[in-house]
């Protein structure tokens, strides 16, 4: 929780991007805020509001789904993101598939982790900026069992799941790991 910023952007026909910002004009670390970004042709970026992730969702992003074959709770959230039918949204990138969530102002994306299907993405580097701008958004962050923004890095390479988006959806998530790890 004492991260100062962060910033996701996805470059294309239109560079688009999430800054979340956690301290103050006093540099006194504080709840952030984030803002929605568009840079225009003369390479200046503007801000075109502040981006709010709805707590319902009708959209999953299942990453790293090996895991489903060892996680029960997963091979579950799956099935029930599409018998409820759901839309899927992969891609396989995951600032693409993170930033889809602020597009649509709704969504899961869902990288959990298991013994055969290890956490590859960093805290340091992937995990804490998602965690930050996603939860300055107003939506949810998770390692299975709680926010991201909680956990203490170990050292520089330390790796993690992420489960982040719609906050109904993250509890959907934390509830299910809850339910069928013990």
């Amino acid at each position: 929780r004492q991260q100062v910023a962060s910033l996701i952007v996805v470059y294309g026909p239109r560079t688009t991007g999430v800054v979340a910002v956690n301290v103050d004009a006093g540099g006194i670390v504080k709840e952030g805020t984030a803002l929605d970004l568009e840079m225009k042709d003369n390479g200046k970026f503007i801000c075109r509001g502040k981006p709010i992730i709805k707590p319902q969702a009708k959209i999953f992003s299942p990453a790293n789904l090996r895991a489903a074959q060892d996680l029960p709770a997963y091979k579950q959230l799956i099935e029930f993101w599409m018998e409820k039918r759901y839309t899927l949204r992969y891609t396989g990138g995951l600032v693409p598939d993170v930033y889809q969530i602020f597009v649509k102002q709704q969504g899961v994306f869902c990288n959990p982790a298991s013994k055969a299907a290890p956490a590859k993405l960093r805290m340091c580097f992937e995990v804490l900026a998602i965690a930050l701008v996603v939860e300055a958004a107003g939506g949810r962050t998770s390692n299975g069992q709680k926010s991201l923004l909680d956990v203490a890095i170990e050292h520089m390479d330390h790796r993690s799941a992420l489960c982040c988006g719609s906050a109904d959806e993250i509890k959907r998530m934390e509830e299910t790991f809850a339910a069928l790890s013990g």
